[in-house]
């Protein structure tokens, strides 16, 4: 999978050197290939290609640097694997030169269509790609939660609706190693995570990206989140229902009946 975004990358490149959405694209597949120095690199020429007075997003920036901390460990290591060689005597191992791939034969659609005569039927509708905005949401005032501990104590979820919600809150006790600042409810609709909007309804890739910052995010880091007054989609109903904490006389299952049109209240803080 990362291979061919890589391809798909370079082929953009080729088209428009200055594309610096590309080169970001190319410098996580490098990232997530372990090929660091080449991730870095993409990366340098992706800050080149911005505007003037624009710079690298978080997201970027946060892999630019794992990709730097990579690329200086695997140095390190084989700067000793070097001199322990030195000391007794072998003679330094010299990396193989990597073969170059072949370019790819051109098919013709014709040759295509011959090779493959048993062509699935097309489908009659395509897949949504694009969350569509939800039909109706409506939340309450605003809360903001400060997280001290590099665990948070919390599960968030993204609903078929594209919103992002907390679906499990583990008890900050006086033992416990959270540490947070405010009030978090099971059911909480998240406004903003680290700096991120997601009052929109985001899709899958920009969700994976958001979960990467939030973990990468020094402490502390601060949620913005509401309570959801309108009804909660039968999938992420659901979704509450799996995890055994929401269950009991403080549960998801024991909410009242009208939570949802914005009369309800959650019952259980933790």
């Amino acid at each position: 999978r990362h291979q061919a975004a890589t391809n798909d990358a370079r082929m953009a490149v080729a088209i428009d050197p200055n594309f610096a959405e590309a080169y970001s694209v190319l410098a996580k597949s490098h990232f997530y290939s372990k090929e660091y120095a080449d991730s870095v690199e993409a990366f340098e020429n992706c800050a080149k290609c911005l505007r003037p007075g624009e710079t690298l997003s978080n997201f970027d920036l946060a892999y630019l640097s794992k990709a730097r901390s990579a690329l200086e460990e695997e140095e390190a290591s084989t700067s000793r694997s070097a001199s322990r060689e030195e000391m007794e005597g072998a003679p330094p191992r010299r990396s193989k030169p990597i073969q170059k791939l072949k370019p790819p034969r051109f098919v013709s659609r014709e040759e295509l269509v011959a090779s493959t005569p048993n062509l699935p039927p097309m489908p009659k509708a395509w897949p949504q790609q694009t969350p569509g905005s939800p039909s109706i949401l409506r939340v309450g005032p605003e809360r903001e939660v400060v997280f001290f501990s590099e665990s948070m104590g919390i599960k968030l979820n993204r609903g078929p609706d594209g919103i992002v919600r907390i679906i499990s809150v583990a008890p900050s006790a006086p033992s416990s190693p959270i540490a947070r600042e405010g009030v978090v409810y099971v059911g909480d609709v998240v406004r903003e995570a680290a700096g991120v909007d997601t009052r929109r309804p985001i899709t899958n890739v920009m969700w994976g990206d958001t979960v990467a910052l939030v973990k990468l995010a020094p402490r502390p880091i601060k949620l913005i989140v509401a309570m959801e007054e309108s009804p909660l989609p039968p999938a992420v109903r659901e979704e509450l229902s799996k995890d055994p904490a929401n269950h009991g006389p403080l549960g998801i299952s024991n909410y009242p009946q009208d939570v949802g049109n914005g009369s309800g209240q959650y019952e259980n803080e933790l």
